[in-house]
């Protein structure tokens, strides 16, 4: 199978995904649960703004033409004062004293009169009655007296008001525009504070979520096995915790919260709407059934969508990785060309999945406007037609068509939410499936404790291993390194040696047999004390960005600088360091100075030499250095080696004729066993091989001189 497919996608239940993401919530409740009120608060202001237009529109800009009462019984005023039906400052107009009326319909108190001012012909004039929905009204009159008629023959008598009357009666609205202005600013400032302190909070938790979630992916990534890695390239990885969590982030900073807002605005919208006016609502919520047709019929889309570019953006990355990683070998054999067809491949399969998820977003979105505006022209259309036969006021239209924008901006930010949620609905599951990947190489729910100092005895016992299924890499090997002693493991590529030493760090379990460390089977052991008894030097050591002493120490923080120097001059491998600029506080790694293959191996026998292991373990640890280089690492080999369980697996075979005995492998078994000398005189596989190499003059030991 290519390492960079991806095997497919689970299908997953939203709901199951939104319990596991919410765990990480949970720490975090508190800022959540503020967010919430905040969203409420920011969502009551918006809510409440166009109602203050509406008011400053009907009952002070339209206000001199609303429904009063009026009486010219002194008695009588302190009792419309405190009546619920009266709103506004009285106005006196000769004996008589005018209040606004909220209704019309009920009784009033005896010596209490309806009137009502009606603007025609550009002149005020003051009815003695309520108007009601009077439609072409006419006056006739002089000397300061009228008579209103309407289309249907109504007569009302009346007054024509002088500019100071009018004036008297508007006094109370300039009066009343302050407080609308101030409240409306007041509503703008609380809002804009909220919605600040919301996206800081909401920014604060979601960075500490997604905090959480990669420590514990990291985490995770450290107890899975080696095999994962295997099945798993880097790029694909970083993806997941990289990219794929940004997305978990973007959910919990911009997106629950505001949705939550968005909610209640579009229930406080409709709620507020109906209460203005029903059948103006109504027919406002027409278009909703169709919004709820096209969002349920782009959901599977968008989200299939998400889930391929994500898949995509994954393969992408573990091809870029592996290039960049390779780069030397591309052009050492001049493959760019062809490197850059396979990226284009990649890369084109990004872009198409990616262009499918911006086709359904601009054809989803466009859709949520066009709803919008075809609601608002609903609502101009009828409202219209009611402010003209007075069935609604101006400033109910006015109100209704900023509540229908207000209404379908959140319709539209939650399609964006929505596209936002399948996104990181689509990583949670690729997030969840690396979380659930269980650790088949574990330490054992009561492991068994080795006795310190480790005797280093190892023990192979009828051992088969295969990395899959049937496929055996070791067949039947047997054999035991007594305490203190030397084995070297020696044969072709592919042989086994190698998977020998993964099987001993437990890297790997095998499938028949058993592998023990002082008599105990090692999967009854812990497996940190296991490795932690276990120093391996390999044959690419691993330099991690940081200065000399930090590559040296790693995971031992009790050694201290002095010891790392000592250990360093003890095996003499200091004259290297001490040439470098900064010489052991010199940054090494990816930020800092590179190392040549020689200088990282010296750097590895360091790094074992403080760890103190009880066994040592070298796997192909000189092949790629020079010959002083692997002087200074022989004499080095033999002061660790020192009493301790050494195993070596070697191509170079001179390296390792001072070996207590020699294990030759072959396809998966152990051909020959013995010392150097035995094995020469035997004449078999191994006398082949050293033969072969002094024949191409690798400066292995003389056949004559072994006999």
């Amino acid at each position: 199978m290519d390492i960079h497919d991806e095997k497919k996608q689970r299908n997953v239940k939203d709901a199951l995904l939104w319990r596991k993401m919410l765990a990480f919530a949970g720490p975090y409740w508190k800022n959540i649960l503020l967010s919430f009120l905040f969203a409420l608060l920011i969502a009551i202001t918006a809510v409440c703004q166009p109602l203050i237009v509406k008011t400053a529109i009907d009952d002070r800009i339209g206000g001199i033409g609303k429904p009063m009462v009026y009486t010219v019984d002194a008695s009588r005023i302190p009792e419309l004062e405190r009546d619920k039906r009266i709103y506004g400052e009285p106005v006196q107009l000769g004996d008589a004293v005018y209040f606004r009326a909220k209704q019309t319909e009920n009784s009033w108190p005896e010596g209490v009169y309806p009137a009502q001012i009606a603007e025609v012909d550009d002149r005020y004039i003051l009815a003695e009655g309520w108007l009601g929905k009077a439609e072409g009204l006419q006056w006739t009159g002089s000397g300061g007296e009228a008579v209103l008629k309407s289309e249907e023959g109504t007569e009302w008598q009346g007054t024509v008001l002088t500019d100071d009357d009018v004036s008297a009666f508007r006094k109370q609205d300039y009066a009343g525009f302050v407080w609308i202005a101030a409240l409306f600013l007041l509503s703008v400032v609380v809002s804009g504070l909220f919605t600040y302190w919301q996206a800081n909070l909401l920014q604060n938790t979601g960075q500490k979520i997604i905090y959480d979630m990669r420590e514990r992916m990291f985490s995770h990534l450290a107890k899975l096995q080696t095999s994962y890695y295997d099945r798993n390239p880097v790029g694909r990885l970083v993806t997941r915790v990289a990219y794929d969590v940004e997305a978990i982030n973007q959910l919990f900073s911009q997106v629950i919260v505001n949705l939550a807002k968005e909610v209640l605005l579009l229930f406080g919208i409709a709620g507020i709407m109906l209460y203005l006016h029903l059948e103006l609502a109504l027919v406002s919520f027409a278009v909703i059934p169709l919004l709820l047709i096209a969002t349920f019929y782009f959901k599977g889309m968008i989200r299939d969508a998400q889930r391929v570019a994500r898949v995509m953006l994954s393969r992408l990355n573990s091809f870029l990785a592996e290039s960049l990683s390779g780069m030397s070998l591309i052009q050492m054999f001049t493959r760019e060309s062809k490197q850059l067809e396979q990226f284009d491949a990649f890369n084109i399969a990004h872009y198409k999945a990616g262009m499918r998820g911006t086709v359904n977003n601009s054809v989803f979105n466009p859709l949520i406007a066009f709803f919008g505006n075809l609601a608002l022209a609903i609502v101009v259309w009828y409202g219209g037609q009611s402010v003209l036969a007075a069935g609604v006021t101006f400033g109910i239209v006015y109100a209704f068509t900023t509540y229908v924008r207000q209404f379908f901006q959140p319709l539209t930010a939650l399609s964006d939410r929505y596209t936002q949620i399948q996104t990181a609905l689509a990583s949670a599951e690729r997030i969840f499936e690396l979380l659930e990947e269980k650790p088949t190489i574990a330490s054992p729910p009561q492991p068994l404790k080795l006795e310190k100092p480790l005797q280093g005895s190892i023990v192979f016992d009828r051992v088969w291993f295969a990395y899959e299924p049937e496929q055996w890499v070791l067949r039947d090997i047997s054999f035991e390194a007594k305490p203190g002693e030397t084995v070297a493991f020696v044969g072709a590529t592919g042989a086994g040696k190698s998977s020998i030493i993964g099987l001993i760090n437990r890297f790997y379990d095998i499938q028949e047999g058993t592998v023990k460390l002082d008599g105990r089977d090692l999967r009854e052991l812990e497996l940190e004390q296991l490795r932690t008894s276990i120093g391996v030097i390999q044959q690419d050591p691993f330099v991690f960005s940081g200065n000399v002493y930090d590559n040296i120490r790693m995971n031992r923080p009790e050694v201290s600088d002095e010891e790392i120097r000592m250990a360093a001059k003890l095996l003499e491998m200091e004259d290297f360091i001490m040439r470098l600029p900064q010489q052991y506080e010199t940054r090494i790694g990816e930020q800092g100075m590179r190392l040549s293959s020689g200088q990282q191996q010296l750097l590895a026998f360091l790094r074992v030499f403080v760890s103190n292991p009880d066994v040592l373990i070298l796997d192909e640890a000189t092949a790629h250095v020079d010959t002083e280089t692997e002087q200074t690492l022989q004499r080095g080999l033999m002061k660790l080696s020192q009493g301790r369980t050494t195993l070596i697996v070697a191509h170079r075979l001179s390296t390792i004729q001072h070996a207590d005995r020699i294990i030759v492998m072959h396809k998966g078994r152990i051909q020959e066993t013995g010392t150097h000398a035995e094995l020469m005189r035997l004449g078999g596989a191994y006398r082949k091989l050293v033969e072969l190499q002094y024949s191409e003059g690798s400066g292995a030991v003389r056949t004559q001189n072994a006999r």
